[in-house]
């Protein structure tokens, strides 16, 4: 007997984590992935706290930096971890 479709599933994250985050409107600026820590409201403005990584020249390792940033600087990114592991 097989098993349930809902117990091979995993549930949906209720919140979004993963987000797209952009610097500055400069022309070429890349979109680098971050990941919101948690979030913050001062004067009516909400900020979140990231982590994102930075290459470091000739470094072989990353850096990661942390920093808070304006909500208006993240686009969130869905994720379904039932289609990342094929499971859908």
């Amino acid at each position: 007997m097989s098993t349930p479709r809902r117990d091979r599933l995993y549930p949906r994250p209720h919140k979004t984590r993963h987000a797209w985050f952009l610097e500055n409107d400069e022309p070429g600026t890349q979109p680098r992935q971050a990941l919101i820590v948690s979030w913050r409201r001062h004067s009516y403005q909400w900020h979140a706290r990231i982590l994102y990584v930075v290459d470091v020249e000739g470094d072989p390792d990353p850096a990661v930096i942390e920093r808070w940033v304006p909500r208006e600087a993240l686009r969130p990114v869905r994720a379904d971890p039932n289609a990342a592991f094929g499971l859908r």
